[in-house]
């Protein structure tokens, strides 16, 4: 399976195969979330990238594009998303946030459960096996380097 960089648009490509793939499990998810996400200074594309963070499915989706009506946004560089999201450094956030370097508008809790999300499941995690089959398609497909 070939890498890409993180959030390039052959890596959303990939992350809407993975979604598809676990469409069919029927599960609850572990919370509803809907926000926007502005990504500056990535190393590749013209301008800062928008997207959308989606709960709805068996995942946290990453999509293109901003929602009308997200309960929160938040603007982050591409190097503070990528050990964000890619290294899934949940104790990052806060520091991050009080240093400037996340800024963020809406329901600020949404972002410490988001953080909550990106942390590997506990062990009596019942969706423990399927969660760590998502990690290993996103690791696969998500280059390492900046």
């Amino acid at each position: 399976m070939t890498a890409h960089p993180f959030l390039s648009p052959e890596w959303i490509t990939a992350m809407r195969e993975i979604r598809a793939d676990f469409a069919d499990v029927e599960d609850e998810p572990e919370m509803q979330l809907a926000a926007n996400v502005t990504v500056t200074n990535p190393p590749f594309g013209d301008g800062a990238i928008q997207g959308h963070i989606d709960s709805s499915g068996p995942t946290l989706m990453i999509e293109e594009g901003h929602l009308d009506n997200p309960e929160f946004s938040l603007e982050v560089g591409y190097e503070l998303a990528h050990q964000l999201f890619v290294q899934r450094d949940p104790a990052a956030v806060m520091p991050a946030i009080f240093a400037g370097q996340i800024k963020l508008t809406g329901d600020s809790s949404k972002v410490l459960m988001l953080a909550g999300q990106m942390a590997p499941p506990p062990e009596d995690d019942p969706r423990r096996d399927q969660l760590r089959q998502i990690i290993a398609r996103v690791d696969e497909i998500t280059a390492l380097a900046l």
